[in-house]
């Protein structure tokens, strides 16, 4: 790099750490960042079989939690690699843009990556999403990284590295595979004919590497779906074009920003015809993005997120720096050029700004309004194992109140009286609950509610107060 390059480096790393520490010790945990908090809070074993029962998510990243909560690390420390992850994703991005097209190509993937709402949010959750792309970036430098210098220690990293990102997701493990076949391919004839030759025993070494785990995917290939396959609608396709540009994962119309974003993509998959390792990119981002859709048209999930499609959609970013760097060869197109990367820039900041100001859900909240506000003697009711999950780990973290019981509604032929708290979440409360003054509404707090049983009043228990 020139000088002014390792400077717009600096900057674009600067930045992204910034933007990915900013606030994390602010806001409680989320419903998923408290299940895999708790999980990972009990012994190792407890964990393990936790996983394999779930069959969500393989286990790598719940290890590094089960790690950190043996060090007893508070909320923020347990968001921290995350943010590590994330920072260094940003990083390898950058390489890779300089390897495949240009250094000006590299700072603009990055730049892009780390303004990105999207890929900040999961790079400050308790969540495998930044650890799970931070390895197919890293799978993807090693193999390049091997491609410049014939050593064999990089092609044993992307062969480690493949397979530590489907230990992590499973669909970043499959991009990671598919990409770097892509990236083999190129160069089968010049710098990587050993590896292409050696494609088919890598594979069947992925697999005997993966066997202690492959049980569990085979098991929930077979399990019933618990949703039923998306439509692709316009709805379906607005949603993803934006929550990956300038947006988030709320569905929101797509924006200019995102527009703009989605330009530079496609003037980057053009430009790849003419830089051959930029092909890469454009199989990553086309043959990840199909090859999810259809694993997800044939097993579901539950619900209509576009985080599934992360790892596929990491390659935008990269097309993007390349279309903004091929606009950069003449005074018109650097004009193009500029334009789109303040627009990009700017809706993104739109987007940031109400992400880092934004309602989130908090049931630490919840736990301190009932904590401080409930008298000896009194019961607190939970209505359904969400509000149980949530509400119960904030609970379980404040000072003990032995003078206050805490149980989970179930449901029987009779009623029960006050003095009593009911906490509601994650559903629309049923008629038996009318009459029964609200203390406190959080909507942003998956529609919870406090309610409050004066002594003397009853509340029927023949229906459900709160179905998830």
């Amino acid at each position: 790099m020139t000088r002014a390059q390792r400077i717009l480096f600096g900057l674009v790393v600067a930045l992204a750490i910034g933007l990915r520490l900013w606030g994390i010790g602010s806001w409680a945990l989320n419903n998923d960042e408290i299940a895999e908090v708790r999980w990972s809070s009990g012994t190792f074993t407890e964990l393990v079989d936790l996983l394999r029962h779930d069959q969500v998510h393989p286990p790598l990243d719940y290890f590094v939690q089960h790690a950190l909560g043996s060090f007893h690390a508070v909320e923020w420390a347990r968001r921290l690699p995350a943010v590590i992850f994330g920072t260094f994703t940003v990083v390898f991005l950058t390489f890779l843009g300089r390897w495949w097209h240009s250094p000006a190509a590299g700072l603009a993937a990055g730049a892009l990556l780390a303004v990105s709402p999207g890929h900040i949010r999961y790079s400050q959750e308790v969540r495998p999403y930044a650890m799970g792309l931070f390895f197919l970036a890293a799978a993807l430098v090693a193999l390049e990284l091997y491609a410049i210098t014939r050593r064999r220690g990089w092609a044993v990293w992307w062969f480690a590295l493949v397979f530590l990102s489907g230990a992590t997701l499973y669909l970043a493990g499959l991009v990671a595979a598919l990409a770097s076949i892509a990236r083999v391919a190129v160069d089968r004839k010049t710098d990587l004919p050993g590896l292409w030759r050696r494609l088919p025993l890598i594979a069947i070494a992925w697999t005997l590497l993966y066997a202690p785990w492959l049980g569990v995917v085979v098991a929930a290939a077979r399990a019933r779906p618990p949703a039923p396959p998306e439509e692709l609608s316009w709805w379906w396709w607005q949603h993803r074009l934006q929550a990956f540009g300038s947006g988030a994962e709320a569905f929101q119309p797509v924006t200019i920003g995102s527009w703009a974003f989605w330009l530079a993509v496609v003037i980057g998959a053009i430009a790849s015809h003419r830089h051959p390792r930029l092909r890469t990119a454009t199989v990553w981002l086309a043959g990840g993005f199909a090859a999810t859709v259809v694993i997800l048209q044939l097993r579901p999930h539950y619900a209509n997120s576009p985080r599934y499609l992360l790892a596929a959609m990491l390659a935008a970013p990269l097309l993007a720096g390349a279309g903004i760097a091929s606009l950069w060869k003449r005074l018109p197109g650097k004009v193009a050029a500029i334009a789109l990367m303040l627009t990009i820039a700017s809706f993104s900041a739109i987007t940031l700004d109400g992400y880092f100001r934004g309602d989130r859900p908090d049931w630490r909240a919840l736990a301190v309004y009932v904590h401080q506000r409930a008298k000896p003697g009194d019961t607190v009711i939970l209505t359904n194992n969400w509000v149980v999950r949530n509400f119960g780990f904030y609970w379980q973290r404040l000072p003990q109140r032995t003078d206050v019981r805490v149980e989970r509604f179930v449901l029987q032929a009779q009623s029960f009286g006050g003095p009593a708290w009911i906490v509601t979440g994650q559903c629309r409360p049923r008629p038996a609950l009318e009459g029964i003054g609200v203390m406190s509404r959080h909507p942003v707090t998956e529609l919870a509610e406090i309610r409050y049983v004066r002594e003397g009043q009853s509340v029927p228990m023949s229906e459900e107060l709160c179905p998830e």
